[in-house]
């Protein structure tokens, strides 16, 4: 399990999404052990799961 700490929108300049990408998000999660790691997360699969910050999830691999 996994608490969503901080969400960031990335950034993608003027150049806007590859086209091989979806618009995703860099999120700061930590773990049951106080780690905490950012990972590269879909914006779509945010909003499915209604996760925001202070959410407690488990995430699949992207």
């Amino acid at each position: 399990m996994y608490k969503i700490l901080k969400i960031l929108e990335e950034d993608y300049g003027c150049e806007g999404i590859p086209e091989d990408e979806e618009f995703s998000c860099r999120v700061l999660l930590e773990d049951q052990n106080q780690k905490q790691f950012w990972k590269k997360i879909p914006d779509a699969y945010l909003t499915k799961y209604h996760l925001e910050e202070g959410s407690v999830t488990e995430l699949p691999e992207f």
